[in-house]
Parts: structure tokens; sequence; C-alpha cells
């Protein structure tokens, strides 16, 4: 198991500052078990000492002059790596690496990736393309069982059906999996990553029409290094305006069915391949709350297309449940397995 310590209140209450310091450690680790936030180093004598026997990684985001005071709580003296911002230090149970995460060098973190991390690799998730995540998970369990995985299913109570896989030989329950079910399940380390190189592989491009996703369709992608092989840009059109000039949507469309519908939906896929050049096209309209709903479109309600050049579309109108961002981040996903399911029908 992993842990994650933080000393100082800014990685606590910054919250850019935060998810650096979470997406660095699962860089790191894979899997991030445990966070816990201190205030001073003291904090980390008793309580969280005690529980430390459970881990076998542990990274400590701190000062660097701190380093010291820390390495004196562990007892540990063993060190794999030093530099002027890192140190990691180890015994037989335990595995501690001390980050001044400001101040360290982009070369000091790829060094300590390359010495001391997982990487990504020791989490997998599935995305079901062709069957529900609760059969999949019934039709995985002899596979998994074989290959000495954990196959989760989660947040089961939403239309996207992820399942996740962990611990045992991942790599081969990868190829055992693909080998069975083909493209009906999608398996990836990373999303993100897998659809740029999906797209980089056939030189095609993908774009993105988006209102009530506010752009985190074109942010997910373009938060990897690489993006730009495959994304040229995409529109944020929250206004009727913006969608009738940018993206051609029929004023007819917005007058009869409202801005959140199938017909504008379309109109804003079609919109967006015309304009980009794109091969692919992906377009969100939703009410993402917590205001704006109404009796036939709730808060939660959000319609996701994907199109492809050669004319392949699916438009699918969904329910999510969550505050704002979360409906978001659901519908943004969501719209990445409909690019998927359009993907496999031609490639």
């Amino acid at each position: 198991m992993n842990l994650l310590i933080c000393v100082g209140e800014n990685y606590r209450d910054f919250a850019p500052l935060n998810q650096y310091v979470q997406n660095t450690a699962r860089t790191m680790f894979g899997v991030l078990d445990s966070i816990f936030y201190l205030q001073e180093v003291k904090d980390i004598f008793g309580s969280i000492q005690e529980r430390l026997n459970i881990y076998s990684k542990c990274l400590i985001i701190a000062p660097k002059e701190m380093f010291d005071d820390i390495l004196q709580a562990f007892l540990i003296s063993n060190k794999r790596m030093e530099s002027n911002n890192v140190i990691c230090v180890e015994n037989a149970q335990l595995q501690v690496i001390l980050l001044d995460l400001q101040n360290a060098a982009q070369q000091e973190l790829t060094q300590l990736f390359s010495v001391v991390g997982e990487n990504m690799e020791s989490f997998l998730y599935l995305y079901p393309l062709g069957v529900d995540a609760t059969s999949a998970q019934m039709l995985l369990g002899g596979i998994a069982k074989d290959f000495g995985v954990c196959v989760n299913a989660l947040n089961t109570q939403s239309h996207l059906g992820v399942l996740s896989a962990r611990n045992g030989d991942l790599q081969g329950f990868r190829l055992a999996v693909k080998e069975a079910f083909g493209e009906k399940i999608f398996l990836t380390f990373d999303l993100a990553r897998s659809v740029i190189e999906l797209l980089e592989k056939r030189n095609l491009k993908i774009t993105s029409a988006e209102s009530c996703t506010g752009g985190l369709i074109a942010t997910t992608l373009t938060r990897q290094s690489g993006a730009s092989a495959v994304f040229d840009g995409g529109v944020i059109s929250y206004a009727n305006v913006i969608k009738e000039e940018w993206l051609s949507v029929e004023a007819q469309n917005l007058a009869q069915f409202g801005a959140v519908s199938e017909a504008v939906v379309r109109d804003m896929l079609n919109g967006a391949l015309k304009l980009s050049g794109s091969d692919f096209a992906l377009a969100t309209s939703g009410v993402a709350g917590p205001s704006g709903g109404s009796a036939s479109k709730p808060v939660g309600t959000v319609y996701i297309g994907a199109k492809s050049i050669e004319g392949l579309e699916i438009i699918e109108r969904l329910h999510f449940s969550g505050d704002r961002n979360f409906i978001q981040e659901q519908a943004t996903l969501y719209a990445y397995l409909l690019f998927l399911r359009i993907f496999f029908k031609n490639y």
C-alpha cells in the first residue's frame, strides 16, 4: 500500500498545489491508498508512525529544511537516492521518499520516478464498450483469477460502467482480456493517453464542441504531452448565438428543441467537423446545475455525441448525479467512451 504525507497547510488548502501533489504521487505509485495532511513535522510521530507497518511506500512532501527531522522520525538511513530536493531511503519493510516538490527541478523528478516509481501501470482501467459493467466483471472473473488480479466496479450508480484492476500480472491480464473480448472491453492505464495514441498512430485528429462541459473535453487531452499531434482546437459554445455563428447550429432547432437536445448536439458535431477539418468530433450540451433544471430536463441531463467524418454518429441522452463538477467530469468521460465505440467500428 502507498501513503502520501504532506507537511504544511498550503498542500491542503491551495487546490492547484493539492492536485499537483496528488498527481505526482500517482505518477510515482500508480495507486494512492491514503493521504495525511499535517501542519508540522512533529505530527508524524505517534499515531501515523504506529500505522506505517501497513504501507510499503511513503511519499512525504515537505520543505527540505525539515528532512533531517523527518528522517529521525522514521529511523531509516539506507539511502537509494539523494539530490538537492529529494532523498529516498528504505529498509526491509518501508521505502520513504522525501520531496521538496515546490523547489524540485524537473530533472530531479524524472530521476526520482525512474528510481522508485511503479508508474501508472500498477493500476488498470477497463471500459466495457459492448457490455454493462456488472456483466463484464462476471465475465472477467476467471481471467482475473488466473493472473492474480483484483477487478472492481467503480461508480456503479452512473452510466459510465468503469472497472479497475490492480495487483497481480496486469500486463498478462491485459493481453488475455484483449484476446478474449477484442475491443468490447477497452483496457488502458490512462484513457487520454490511449486516445492520443490511437489517433496519432493513424494520423487522425479529433475536435470538440462543448457547452455544459465548458472545455473539459479539450482539457483532458491537452493535459497530455503530445496532444497537439491529434488536437488542433475546440469550441466552447455556451451562448446560443455562439452555437449559431461558430458552429452553424440551426436557429430553428434551438427554438423548437432547446439548446439541451439531440438536434442541437447533432448540429454542434457537424459544425465542429466542418470548422476544424478533423476526423472525429465530440459534443456536449446539458444542465450541470445546480440551477437551470426543469421537469423535462432536470439537473444532470446531458446530451453527448460523437461523430466521424465518414458519418458514423452516436448521440445519447444521459442523466448524471452529483454536483456541477462531477456531472461535467462524468459527461467528459462518457464522451470519450462514445468516441471509442465509433473509432473501433472503422479501425
